[in-house]
């Protein structure tokens, strides 16, 4: 256990010192959050029609009145699973790339590890894209966020797992296929269509709908809107919550298989350095 902590601690050391050098990040995290749910709020508000006709049917259909905040919120698991895809899915390639790779690899620690470091410093990296969103959409889009601190961090921390497997899962696929954009691209558009980002599931085709149940964010994002917008309890959406739990686990157990493989077939086919 303290190895994997030292370990976790020194590659999250070595991602921040990166991040704090090269600042560019800090323009993104302004303006991303603000442009990315505005092209689907617009298209919200013109297929509701000249009467708003269609947000009453929206409201009869998810229980929220306010489209804004919906969108928002599923904006925002977005931009984590879109954070995770870019950084956490692609840290072993991109230090592969650097020529940094080998090293890390002929260290005397678990090489899983270095994926888990890699995979906490895009947890906090979220994190901060999440505060930051919250605090424009309530000054910029006058959402009123309902709940309380306890209960937003709780609502992070459920997603954790299923982010983490998701992002282990795509991080060794990468390093196996040696191709990172179109993987992303791929991965990213699943949960852009099937998790419910700017609309209610329920509108899908029954089929998609049990695809859309695969997905732990599928059952976050939902949790997320009741509590933060309709002021409902952890407890209310404790079914949510384990679902989203529980597949998470599994999504992250995953992760940990394909990485084992992935391992083993670039240490027998000696392909680590390979571009």
């Amino acid at each position: 256990m303290t190895g994997t902590l030292k370990t976790i601690y020194a590659i999250g050391k070595k991602e921040v010192t990166e991040m704090i050098r090269y600042r560019d990040w800090i323009i993104s995290l302004i303006i991303w959050p603000l442009i990315f749910p505005l092209m689907y709020i617009l298209s919200a508000l013109g297929l509701s029609g000249p009467d708003k006709s269609g947000l009453k049917e929206f409201t009869e259909i998810t229980g929220i009145s306010d489209y804004i905040g919906f969108i928002v919120i599923g904006a925002m698991v977005y931009m984590i699973v879109n954070l995770t895809m870019w950084n956490f899915g692609t840290f072993l390639r991109m230090e592969q790339q650097r020529g940094t790779l080998e090293s890390l690899w002929i260290c005397p620690i678990k090489r899983f590890n270095i994926l888990l470091g890699g995979g906490v410093f895009n947890m906090l990296l979220s994190l901060l894209y999440v505060a930051v969103s919250m605090i424009e959409y309530s000054l910029i889009y006058n959402i009123n966020f309902t709940g309380n601190i306890f209960q937003w961090v709780i609502l992070f921390l459920v997603l954790i797992p299923g982010i983490l497997g998701f992002g282990a899962a795509f991080a060794s696929l990468v390093l196996w296929l040696k191709e990172a954009n179109v993987a992303v691209m791929f991965a990213r558009g699943l949960v852009m269509i099937f998790c419910g980002l700017s609309f209610p599931i329920v509108v899908m085709p029954q089929w998609m709908q049990y695809i859309s149940k695969i997905f732990p964010f599928t059952f976050g994002i939902n949790a997320a809107r009741e509590v933060m917008l309709n002021n409902r309890s952890l407890f209310d959406v404790r079914e949510d919550i384990l679902w989203c739990l529980i597949s998470g686990f599994i999504y992250f157990l995953i992760g940990r298989i394909l990485f084992y493989f992935v391992e083993k077939k670039v240490k027998t086919e000696g392909s680590l350095e390979r571009f």
